[in-house]
């Protein structure tokens, strides 16, 4: 079951994209999501939590940004990392580099992903993604937008419960879950971002 049930005002974020993709102004974003809602928590979840002086210097990071870190958590990737998604309500892409694999983890465990894109190809995966699957709404073009949508979705719990229950469902209907097309497609993706960095 999901962590959260309909009567908790607590909403847990997770953000289990590499932790080298988050930029400053990411994590000013997230920030404000978190002001905005006094309950929110914020979960980490990568591989390089794994060390503990790479989880301080995430912290103190934070912590020097004015973040409540009584409510930020951060974690390693481990062998449980897709049951990890079970605590999550809502998950919060990267930019200008979104995640791939992890928007599909999510998505597959029903967990929605709030994606914010740009003009650049590579910053269009989350929103290639939430389209395919019928979400393109929690794709966003602007960090105000995201704010808004991260905070009305966080607020929303019949719409929250509703998603949680039907995105799994979501996936397994689209092209999504046609794996070797979709490897195929993201690793065209990956080689053309190559390319354009070169």
């Amino acid at each position: 079951g999901r962590a959260h049930s309909g009567k908790s005002d607590k909403v847990v974020f997770g953000v289990f994209n590499h932790y080298y993709k988050i930029t400053d102004c990411m994590l000013q974003t997230w920030q404000k999501i978190l002001q905005r809602l006094p309950k929110a928590e914020l979960l980490f979840k990568s591989q390089v939590f794994a060390s503990l002086s790479a989880v301080e210097t995430a912290y103190w990071r934070l912590q020097k940004m004015g973040f409540d870190m009584g409510r930020v958590y951060f974690e390693p990737a481990d062998n449980k990392y897709m049951e990890r998604y079970l605590a999550v309500d809502i998950a919060l892409d990267t930019y200008p580099y979104p995640g791939g694999g992890t928007t599909c983890d999510a998505l597959y465990m029903g967990v929605p992903v709030i994606s914010l894109y740009g003009q650049r190809r590579g910053s269009r995966f989350g929103l290639d993604f939430l389209k395919t699957v019928g979400l393109e709404e929690l794709a966003v073009d602007s960090v105000q937008a995201y704010i808004e949508r991260a905070v009305d979705l966080a607020e929303d719990k019949t719409l929250l419960d509703a998603l949680h229950d039907n995105i799994r469902t979501m996936m397994q209907h689209s092209s999504l879950m046609n794996t070797k097309a979709y490897m195929e497609e993201l690793e065209k993706a990956y080689r053309q971002i190559y390319a354009e960095r070169l």
